[in-house]
C-alpha cells in the first residue's frame, strides 16, 4: 500500500486559498464556525491523523466504524472523524478544509475531475451557490494533492464509490478542472468498478 506524504500535502496547501481575498468575509466564515452542537466536522483521510496530536483543544475526536458510515470495504477501523469546537489554527486545518469547496470525481476511464462539493452541508457556501470563479493556482494545488491522495487504494476506493453514487443519483457535476490520473507504481486499480 502506498503511503501518502501528508507533511508535503500540508506544506503545499498551507498558504493557498480559493480567492485572492478572504472568502470568509462573504459568509462570516460559516464553514469555520462551530455551531452550538459542535456538529460541523470532517473525516480525516487514512494516515492524516498523524498530523495531529489528539490533544488539540479545538477538536473533538470520534473513532467510527467504516461499515456504519458507508465507507468502502478497504477502510479499516477506526475512521477518524473530527468535530471543531472552536476555530482552528490556520496551519493545522485538515485537508478537507484546505480543498473546500472542491471535491474529486473519478470518471469510469480514470479521468479525474474537480467539482464543487455535492454533499448536503449545514450551511450555504457562496463559492458553491454563486459559482464564484476560484484562483487557478488554488485549483492546480488541489488537483496535484488529489493525484497524490488517490495513490492510496483506500482513498481511490472512496472517491470511486462517491463518484458512482453521484452518477446513480443523476447528478451532473459542474467541472472546475479535468486531468488524467497518473498511476505509476502506485498500486491503484486502473479500472473503476461498474
Amino acid at each position: 500500500m502506498r503511503t501518502v506524504d501528508y507533511k508535503k500535502l500540508y506544506q503545499i496547501t498551507a498558504n493557498i486559498t480559493p480567492l485572492e481575498s478572504d472568502c470568509g468575509k462573504m459568509c462570516k466564515s460559516i464553514c469555520c464556525q462551530p455551531d452550538g452542537e459542535d456538529s460541523i466536522g470532517m473525516y480525516l483521510y487514512p494516515g492524516e491523523e498523524a498530523m495531529f496530536t489528539d490533544k488539540e483543544d479545538w477538536l473533538r475526536w470520534e473513532h467510527r466504524h467504516p461499515e456504519e458510515d458507508e465507507f468502502p470495504p478497504s477502510w479499516q477501523y477506526p475512521v477518524n472523524f473530527i468535530r471543531c469546537t472552536k476555530p482552528c489554527p490556520r496551519e493545522k486545518r485538515p485537508l478537507s478544509c484546505r480543498f473546500f469547496p472542491l471535491t474529486p470525481h473519478l470518471m469510469r476511464d480514470n479521468t479525474l475531475l474537480l467539482i464543487h462539493e455535492t454533499i448536503d452541508l449545514p450551511y450555504s457556501c457562496p463559492l458553491i451557490t454563486h459559482r464564484i470563479p476560484l484562483r487557478n493556482d488554488f485549483i492546480d494545488i488541489v488537483a496535484r494533492s488529489w493525484r497524490e491522495l488517490l495513490k492510496d487504494h483506500r482513498i481511490f476506493d472512496l472517491v470511486t464509490m462517491d463518484s458512482r453514487e453521484r452518477e446513480q443519483e443523476g447528478y451532473l457535476p459542474e467541472v472546475v478542472w479535468e486531468g488524467e490520473l497518473t498511476v505509476k507504481n502506485s498500486g491503484v486499480r486502473r479500472q473503476n468498478p461498474e
